[in-house]
């Protein structure tokens, strides 16, 4: 009996240890509550450039490198993030990022906006609102094609699979575009959202940047010519990359994204793009 009741409390301990570990719970007071400018956007859609230039701001930081604060939070990250329905602990999430916050003013001082772009904020963003109820909600699209030609080079080596395997593997890429960006525009349709996509973010930076300057006008110091830092390219300006990252598609590639856009015309017409692309 006495064995079997200290198994028990073992095993009662590695649980609470071990959600302490995904969730983290830091204990911090902040004075001020921290303004949140959330970009809502599918993955490989050109955010961390948007992320970096917005972080030229004077007095912004981004909670993370690449500027996603899910990285922070094991339980956040795990490989369910994507899951709509999928468990958050809230006090976790604000704690670690406040932390973060807290200590970045010790060392910087005078933050008072933070840039957050973790792609997954998409399927909660109703919930993530309610815990940071000071925010700038931005929405951020990119050509769907140019999109899966990203993700495509980017994680799956194209080069090393047989057609039907790519094809399958496009097929799903696409299908996630269209997945986050059923998301952005249901957002877009119910919450106050300044939106623009990544063509017209390379186009004229400027006019993007003075959507965000009429409601925070302290973005007015970001400076839209400066070299960034985006995975493993040289630092430079802003750039716009579709036209080459489209190039590395084949033919059949673009048929498969094409199939898939066109059982969801509305909605790629809704951020102004095109089912089909010309090769």
């Amino acid at each position: 009996m006495l064995i079997k009741k200290a198994k028990r409390s073992f095993q009662m301990i590695t649980r609470e240890s071990s959600s302490h570990k995904v969730w983290p719970c830091p204990n911090v007071d902040i004075e001020t509550e921290p303004h949140f400018i959330f970009i809502l956007t599918p993955p490989y859609s050109g955010s961390t450039a948007l992320a970096q230039t917005l972080n030229s701001c004077h007095h912004s930081m981004l909670l993370q490198k690449r500027g996603e604060g899910q990285w922070l939070i094991p339980g956040m990250c795990s490989n369910d993030r994507w899951n709509p329905d999928k468990y958050i602990n809230w006090d976790s999430v604000r704690a670690v990022w406040l932390q973060r916050i807290k200590e970045t003013n010790t060392l910087v001082q005078n933050i008072n906006f933070i840039i957050e772009k973790s792609p997954p904020n998409l399927v909660r963003l109703d919930q993530l609102t309610s815990v940071f109820p000071k925010h700038t909600l931005i929405a951020f699209n990119r050509d769907p094609f140019a999109n899966c030609s990203s993700r495509l080079f980017r994680h799956h080596k194209p080069g090393t699979m047989g057609q039907d395997e790519r094809l399958k593997r496009i097929k799903k890429i696409a299908s996630k575009w269209i997945f986050c960006s059923w998301w952005v525009r249901k957002w877009m349709a119910e919450l106050p959202v300044i939106s623009f996509t990544y063509e017209s973010f390379c186009a004229s930076p400027e006019d993007c940047i003075s959507q965000l300057v009429k409601k925070v006008p302290e973005f007015q110091t970001v400076d839209v010519n400066k070299k960034i830092k985006v995975k493993d390219y040289q630092k430079q300006t802003i750039i716009n990359q579709n036209e080459r990252q489209i190039s590395k598609l084949t033919p059949a590639d673009i048929d498969v994204i094409s199939e898939v856009l066109e059982a969801e015309s509305d909605l790629v017409k809704f951020f102004g793009y095109s089912t089909r692309k010309l090769v």
